[in-house]
């Protein structure tokens, strides 16, 4: 009696790695805010522009920054509050970290960081880490709101440049490689 050969083809597939801020929200109602809870429920009412890191400036430029009413906050006049969305203890956070003027759209980058934030500590900017950005109006430290609404948000991969735009769809993560051809086993 003859022995048959049986010819099998497993396919191995080695899943890739995805970057460990993967699965930033897709809305905010799964980020957690350390202060002004209110800003999470506030309407879009200005579309956040070509938003850019560069030469230690972050400018955020969104449409209302001349039509949001100015208000007085310790002696200055302002109408918004540069907000940034972290991972921080598994979690995504919104925070504070800065006031706009009446017409300012870029910030020092040294700004965005933990002392800027109210309660946000983790702010170590490296490469391939996920960030989100937007401005909403001033609604800081208990001080007077003067309008109940927010940009839209962006997300930002250090190292990189924008990844997502809030509204729009959002892409796939990137992979850091493909799958591996099949393997043929011969089982006698």
């Amino acid at each position: 009696m003859m022995k048959s050969l049986k010819t099998f083809t497993l396919l191995i597939f080695i899943l890739p790695t995805l970057n460990a801020n993967a699965g930033f929200p897709d809305d905010l109602s799964d980020v957690v805010f350390t202060e002004a809870g209110q800003v999470k429920s506030w309407p879009i009412g200005a579309t956040m522009g070509n938003f850019t890191i560069s030469n230690g400036l972050i400018n955020m430029p969104y449409s209302a920054s001349n039509s949001w009413p100015g208000i007085s906050i310790f002696g200055t006049t302002v109408n918004a509050n540069a907000w940034g969305i972290v991972r921080e203890d598994g979690q995504w956070k919104a925070g504070t970290w800065e006031w706009l003027r009446v017409g300012q759209t870029t910030k020092k980058l040294s700004s965005f960081q933990r002392g800027h934030f109210t309660s946000i500590r983790d702010i170590t900017l490296r490469e391939g880490d996920l960030y989100g950005f937007f401005v909403a109006g001033t609604a800081r430290g208990g001080q007077p709101t003067n309008v109940a609404q927010r940009s839209n948000y962006i997300v930002y991969e250090w190292g990189k440049g924008v990844v997502f735009v809030e509204g729009e769809t959002q892409p796939e993560p990137e992979t850091n490689g493909a799958p591996t051809p099949a393997i043929n086993l011969l089982i006698q």
